[in-house]
């Protein structure tokens, strides 16, 4: 073979293994980063968690519950309140029909950073209907416009506080340890550190929870556009990580 064309057969071969390699990264990125789950069937993961959930809140649309049981639904968690005052205005509906249509329900309270974590307790105890059966409480725990991020040690550690107090103020009304609802970054800025030992609800749209981020994870949320018959829009989807006799472990004596 002439050098000349040696010499083209090498860049063809360099600009293959770089077009593979373009490839293989791509195809990374876009699985970490940007991959996007609208149903139980996306990604292949319904053959290894068997438990399915949804969560709700007014953002939500009003859904036919007997529907949502028919889709293998298993239980639900809806948002109860927010922060001192507001309260969920569809909460009291939903956990009726979620009742009546035999799926394991759980209410949630929506954290907010700025507020007392007694004074949140206490409405959440207020209005919750939490009882016997019931799955155990969650608190939500992630940025919004108004809980911006911050690296300040003086507001981490109002916030980790609070956050503690409004913890041990459920647990010792309810007597079962909340679980926490929350995404990698809130996870070890207001999680990982202040309560270890806490179940985790981690939400992670684009890949599989790892236990090397967050070993303690329960439940992965894995959508927030999920598509479900009886939904007339969008719903979050859930899988939990266990049996449904686990389930069984996560639930108000």
């Amino acid at each position: 073979m002439k050098k000349k064309q040696l010499r083209q057969v090498k860049k063809i071969s360099v600009l293959v293994v770089f077009f593979i390699l373009a490839l293989v990264v791509g195809h990374t990125v876009y699985n970490k980063y940007f991959r996007q789950f609208n149903s139980f069937g996306d990604g292949g993961y319904s053959d290894k968690y068997f438990v399915r959930g949804i969560d709700l809140s007014h953002h939500n649309p009003i859904i036919d519950w007997l529907a949502a049981a028919e889709q293998n639904i298993s239980f639900a968690y809806l948002k109860a309140t927010e922060g001192v005052k507001h309260e969920d205005r569809n909460y009291k509906y939903n956990y009726k029909q979620a009742k009546e249509a035999n799926i394991k329900v759980g209410a949630y309270h929506f954290f907010s950073f700025g507020a007392s974590g007694r004074e949140q307790a206490a409405h959440f105890i207020r209005t919750a209907k939490c009882g016997a059966g019931d799955l155990i409480p969650a608190i939500d725990v992630e940025h919004s416009p108004v809980n911006v991020y911050s690296a300040d040690t003086t507001y981490l550690l109002n916030v980790t506080r609070e956050l503690r107090v409004l913890e041990s103020e459920l647990f010792e009304h309810y007597g079962v340890h909340p679980i926490i609802y929350t995404n990698k970054d809130c996870y070890k800025l207001y999680v990982k550190n202040v309560l270890p030992d806490n179940p985790v609800w981690i939400c992670n749209l684009h890949e599989e929870p790892s236990d090397s981020d967050v070993p303690n994870w329960v439940i992965w949320q894995f959508s927030h556009k999920g598509k479900l018959n009886g939904v007339d829009g969008d719903v979050d989807l859930n899988y939990f990580r266990f049996s449904f006799d686990d389930l069984a472990k996560y639930v108000l004596p």
